[in-house]
């Protein structure tokens, strides 16, 4: 007996210990079970809310979103697609081929673009779209293939734009170009682009005409120093960096065409300046002024010529006063010489000193003589003006020695008051003192014509401003008022024998050198005014 309860015992305790063991093995796996359960429920529901993210996201996009099988069938669109569209109902679309609303001349290409994407590529294109209500409408579409868990392409998922008012803008821009292009082209003056170096950018038609160009490569691409005369190099260069700081510029130049010829131009250039404020170019209009520039050489010719006539016609009026001028010199060195003959005729040695005094009044004589006829060759020669530093006492006393014998004829006092310190005025010395000359013997003409009048005249000059300023008064009448509108116009005159150009030449003369003349009226007499300036004038 105890032997079977050992028997029995060997066998009990193992198979208890086996059902322990596989009682515990079920609860381990229970547990694993219950563990796997959980987890694919969680990712489960992970998958859910990014499923549900994703049709809010698909939903709510504010663009175009749509899913697209290699056909082209559309397996789903969003709002904003059906908006594009212009219909509410998905059933409209979806589940229809996208032929059927992209316009039939882009099938090609956008067959294409599937092809591509199914094959593993992302694809962008542009098209118009036909909605529902027949309108046609400009869109941009970026296409990415869509895969499955196994990594096979599915779909194709399409983000879709908008882009009507850009094609609109981007046409109207066109438009717009063109027409500016129309315009430039036929422009009849040269418009042209160029660089802060010079480098030509564009130019139109009429500006390869003023170079004797053919072909726009003749001259697009070189620079404008290639075409301009050398003197005007550092002039343009000085203008092209006033344009690229941000002004505007004016001027004259002369440039060499392809064929060699001359020709005188004026431009205006401004700055061409891009959206974000900086100057990218300067823009010039330019025009030929060929012809106007021949046209001021010959009126500068014409009035140098008239000038020169009216030196003359003063020299005239001044002739008997200068004659006798002239003649005491010559008659004393007449008298001289005729004493010098009379005491060499005596014994030699007996008087040499007084051959000598007569020798030497006699040179001095000869000297203030050639002084008279050199001031009045100077005045009455021809010669191109050039303006240079000169006194302006210097000018009023030369012309005083020249206008003394006819004041002392007349019995006339003139009174010379100044400034200290005068600065030197830039004129032209001849014509200066022709206006002078001429304000002086008007003066003592009007003075000459009215003889209860004081037999005086006044002569002031003053510095202000950068300017000299002479003013000639005399005592006389006046000038009457219905003449003083018209005094400096040209044939217009209060003498009975007057040419009436003097004071309008004057006038011209004057203005030439950046200066001023004018009239007032005096109690009593009349008052001329001469500004002239100090430095050069550029012109």
């Amino acid at each position: 007996m105890e032997s079977n309860l050992l028997i029995g015992s060997l066998v009990f305790f193992p198979l208890l210990a086996g059902m322990f063991w596989l009682q515990k093995r079920n609860t381990q796996t229970r547990q694993q079970l219950i563990a796997a359960r959980k987890q694919c429920s969680e990712i489960h529901e992970k998958l859910n809310e990014q499923a549900e993210l994703f049709r809010t996201m698909f939903d709510s996009a504010p663009e175009c979103v749509k899913l697209q099988k290699a056909d082209g069938i559309i397996e789903r669109i969003n709002a904003t697609g059906l908006s594009l569209l212009e219909t509410a109902i998905p059933s409209t679309i979806v589940g229809q081929s996208v032929y059927n609303v992209i316009a039939p001349e882009y099938h090609a290409a956008y067959e294409k673009l599937t092809a591509s994407v199914f094959a593993g590529n992302t694809e962008c294109m542009e098209f118009e779209l036909i909605t529902f209500e027949g309108r046609r409408r400009w869109l941009e579409t970026h296409a990415v293939p869509l895969r499955n868990e196994q990594g096979d392409i599915k779909s194709l998922l399409a983000i879709t734009r908008d882009i009507e008012d850009r094609k609109q803008m981007s046409y109207q821009m066109e438009v717009q170009r063109n027409r500016l292009q129309t315009i430039i082209e036929s422009e009849p003056e040269c418009v042209k682009l160029q660089d802060k170096d010079g480098t030509i950018l564009e130019m139109n038609p009429a500006g390869l005409s003023l170079l004797n160009a053919v072909e726009s490569s003749e001259v697009v691409g070189r620079t404008v120093y290639d075409f301009l005369n050398i003197d005007y190099h550092a002039a343009y260069h000085a203008l092209t960096e006033e344009v690229f700081s941000g002004k505007r510029c004016c001027m004259e130049f002369e440039v060499t065409g392809i064929n060699g010829a001359h020709r005188w131009l004026e431009t205006h250039a401004a700055p061409l300046w891009d959206n974000a404020g900086n100057v990218t170019a300067l823009l010039a209009i330019t025009r030929d002024i060929n012809d106007r520039k021949q046209s001021e050489e010959k009126l500068r010719r014409q009035h140098n010529e008239l000038a020169h006539v009216c030196r003359l016609s003063t020299i005239g009026e001044l002739a008997t006063g200068l004659a006798h001028e002239l003649n005491q010199p010559l008659c004393a060195i007449s008298s001289y010489a005729e004493s010098a003959v009379l005491l060499n005729a005596r014994p030699y040695g007996k008087e040499p000193l007084k051959v000598e005094q007569i020798l030497h009044k006699i040179v001095c004589q000869t000297e203030r003589a050639n002084g008279i006829l050199k001031r009045l060759r100077d005045f009455v020669r021809k010669k191109t003006p050039k303006p240079q530093a000169n006194q302006a006492l210097s000018l009023i006393d030369n012309m005083l020695e020249f206008i003394d014998p006819e004041r002392r004829r007349q019995g006339i006092a003139i009174d010379v008051t100044c400034d200290d310190s005068l600065p030197d005025v830039w004129v032209d010395r001849v014509q200066i003192e022709q206006v002078i000359l001429n304000l002086i013997t008007n003066a003592i003409q009007a003075i000459v014509q009215t003889p209860t009048v004081p037999r005086k005249l006044s002569i002031n000059i003053s510095e202000a401003d950068q300017s000299v300023t002479i003013k000639i008064r005399d005592y006389a009448g006046g000038v009457p008022d219905n003449v003083r509108p018209n005094l400096f116009t040209p044939f217009i005159t209060t003498k009975e024998q007057g040419l009436g150009i003097g004071l309008a030449l004057s006038h011209s003369i004057a203005e030439a050198h950046g200066g001023r003349l004018w009239y007032e009226p005096a109690e009593p007499g009349s008052l001329f005014s001469l500004t002239l300036p100090c430095r050069a004038i550029n012109r």
